[in-house]
């Protein structure tokens, strides 16, 4: 049933809240994106329980949840064909996603909805999905957004964005702290992780089945859970010299490991699954000279069988 009180307050809230400290030139802007997003984009509404199914002139739905009475919505899980749980197999999500600012709803489109946040497992397990195009008004991305999109190739991020950027299609945060999406299909063998980033966030890299060696810059600090997951042709790994914390199964299925370069004084504090048994069994772990004791001690560290100084 449709919430018609609710949405009325909303929309009145968004008209308030994009009017506010906007020049005439920002809003024509925003005006200018909301009647496109209506007239060429968007060609039907459904609203039920807080969940606003947008049906698109392409052949895509996307659904979006309500977040507040201020009109702000976030696009989440595939809703539509009677869908109850992100964990059902079937998604209609797929191929090339561009995710809009605005969602309109009502008979004369009248209703607006601001698009701000992508909801936890928005996208998990979309294996269709080949490419997502995030707007300006993307506030938050939360956990686990894009994770299980095996067949991703590139994300790319509207320029104005104020939070989040892209650059070769790998997904960033615009002040530099955190690397959030390394897409599944991208092609490269090589990757570097810039000076400048100090986190790797949950599931970044999981299920790419090209990268061969990658290199972790210097100031990156955290290795979140899941980070290099099912990597299956990484074969080394450097690690920058502040590496504190890597997280639970960063490098499960990584069974192609052959070397890994630990550059820290500190060996950096493992969960207690990071490697794989057969990586610390095969693979060469060199650590700085005169610290093989100090890693020989340490949780799953010390499992190594070939630990060199260097």
């Amino acid at each position: 049933m449709k919430k018609h009180v609710l949405i009325m307050a909303m929309a009145a809230s968004v008209v308030a809240v994009c009017s506010c400290g906007t020049s005439k030139n920002a809003g024509k802007s925003i005006k200018s994106e909301v009647w496109q997003t209506m007239m060429v984009k968007q060609i039907d509404t459904q609203i039920e329980d807080q969940i606003v199914i947008a049906k698109y002139n392409n052949g895509t739905s996307l659904s979006y949840k309500i977040l507040d009475n201020f009109g702000n919505v976030a696009l989440t899980w595939d809703h539509s064909n009677g869908r109850s749980s992100n964990e059902e197999s079937y998604s209609s999500y797929k191929g090339e996603i561009s995710i809009p600012s605005f969602v309109t709803a009502g008979a004369d489109d009248e209703f607006v909805f601001r698009v701000m946040e992508i909801d936890e497992d928005a996208f998990s397990g979309c294996t269709n999905v080949t490419s997502i195009d995030i707007p300006y008004s993307i506030m938050r991305i939360m956990d686990g957004a894009f994770s299980g999109c095996s067949s991703l190739e590139k994300i790319t991020v509207n320029e104005n964005n104020q939070v989040y950027k892209a650059e070769d299609g790998v997904l960033f945060t615009k002040d530099n702290r955190m690397l959030i999406t390394y897409p599944a299909q991208k092609k490269e063998t090589d990757f570097v992780i810039g000076e400048e980033y100090s986190l790797i966030c949950a599931d970044a890299f999981s299920g790419n089945q090209y990268l061969e060696n990658i290199t972790i810059g210097n100031f990156i600090t955290a290795i979140s859970d899941n980070a290099f997951k099912n990597c299956s042709s990484l074969k080394t790994v450097e690690f920058g010299g502040n590496v504190r914390i890597i997280g639970v199964d960063a490098f499960k299925g990584c069974t192609k490991l052959e070397r890994i370069n630990v550059r820290g004084i500190f060996p950096p504090h493992n969960c207690p699954t990071v490697f794989e048994t057969a990586t610390k069994e095969n693979c060469k772990l060199y650590v700085p000279k005169g610290q093989y004791m100090n890693y020989k001690r340490r949780l799953e560290w010390m499992e190594f069988k070939n630990v060199q100084e260097y």
